[in-house]
């Protein structure tokens, strides 16, 4: 730690769809708000960064059902989670957003640099498109019959019930979460990151971090074992970044593109030497998230960062598992949620 004149400490940005969920606060935020403490008491340079994460699927139907606006839902839970952290004591250099002004430019200049690099792949596929919501839809928002256990209730992406990965085509009677209706398949056009010819340099990045949480290290592994994929980075949606392409009307960035960028914003936001905290190599990158964000901390956004050239790159990802309450894992789904009032 001596060998760094600064440190760059992240918390993963929470979802702004609910309330601060205690497991995430006692897994991410707390421990990374004592690692922060402790940097400052040895008299280190450094910041804590955070915000909301406000685009996404998610968002877009929450607001359907309420009748109300996406920027109404992210404005509600944006305040209600920034006051709780401050009630809890948890001391961000900044708490930021990815709806404001700064973002949307910084995440908008950051794709265009690595199109104008030739990074991306540009292909046209085959989506679930809901006639009745007149919208593409994201993996998460299909479901349908499991074709290997047969759970009629099967996400897009994954059964929950036997745990096997899925794509969409593969459910048997598929049905829209937005509408209830049968999807049809509609051709459209997105810009992939090539995670597969980038494998290299993501594998010798990784593995040069074997000190890293098992679990973190272990799921890595686990990912580039199975051999990268390109994924898409943008999206059929009209909540989110713009896509700073002229054939690309009616497309935002892919939610888990433009989040971690939310990282680089809020810096921007908080001072004008925000490039020494992620461009020196003499700054120590660490990013404290939960389980289910390795992939995203570990593998797709240092690939971003390796695209581009210009920025350091994570050093550690101290990941929680996950919090016990009277012996049960605590859940989202079991609503175990941070209300201060």
């Amino acid at each position: 730690m001596n060998a760094f004149k600064r440190h760059t400490v992240t918390a993963a940005l929470p979802y702004a769809n609910g309330p601060v969920h205690i497991g995430h606060l006692a897994g991410c935020y707390l421990p990374a708000d004592i690692y922060v403490r402790y940097l400052k008491a040895r008299g280190r340079d450094v910041v804590f960064i955070c915000g909301s994460d406000e685009h996404g699927v998610p968002i877009t139907i929450r607001a359907r059902k309420e009748g109300i606006t996406p920027q109404q839902v992210v404005d509600k839970y944006h305040f209600l989670m920034k006051e709780s952290f401050e009630k809890f004591g948890i001391a961000f250099s900044i708490y930021s957003r990815t709806s404001s002004e700064v973002h949307h430019k910084t995440a908008s200049d950051f794709f265009k640099k690595l199109y104008d690099k030739g990074v991306f792949d540009e292909s046209v596929t085959e989506q679930y498109y809901d006639e009745k919501a007149q919208q593409f839809l994201a993996d998460r928002y299909i479901t349908g019959t499991c074709p290997n256990c047969q759970n009629p209730n099967a996400y897009g992406d994954q059964c929950e019930r036997c745990g096997t990965s899925l794509s969409p085509t593969d459910l048997i009677n598929p049905v829209s979460a937005l509408s209830g209706e049968k999807p049809v398949l509609r051709e459209t056009k997105n810009w992939f990151l090539p995670l597969d010819k980038l494998q290299p340099k993501i594998e010798a990045y990784i593995n040069k971090h074997s000190d890293w949480k098992p679990n973190v290290f272990g799921q890595c592994q686990s990912w580039l074992k199975q051999g990268l994929h390109p994924r898409a980075m943008t999206r059929d949606l009209d909540w989110g970044v713009k896509v700073p392409l002229k054939d690309a009307e009616n497309k935002v960035l892919y939610v888990w593109f433009d989040a971690p960028i939310g990282y680089i914003s809020a810096t921007k936001e908080l001072t004008k030497d925000w490039e020494k905290y992620w461009k020196d190599k003499e700054t120590r990158l660490i990013h404290f998230i939960g389980k289910d964000n390795i992939v995203f901390h570990c593998i797709i956004f240092p690939a971003m960062l390796m695209s581009d050239g210009e920025y350091i790159l994570p050093d550690n990802v101290p990941a929680n598992e996950f919090l016990n309450l009277e012996g049960q894992k605590i859940s989202t789904s079991r609503n175990w949620a941070v209300w201060l009032h």
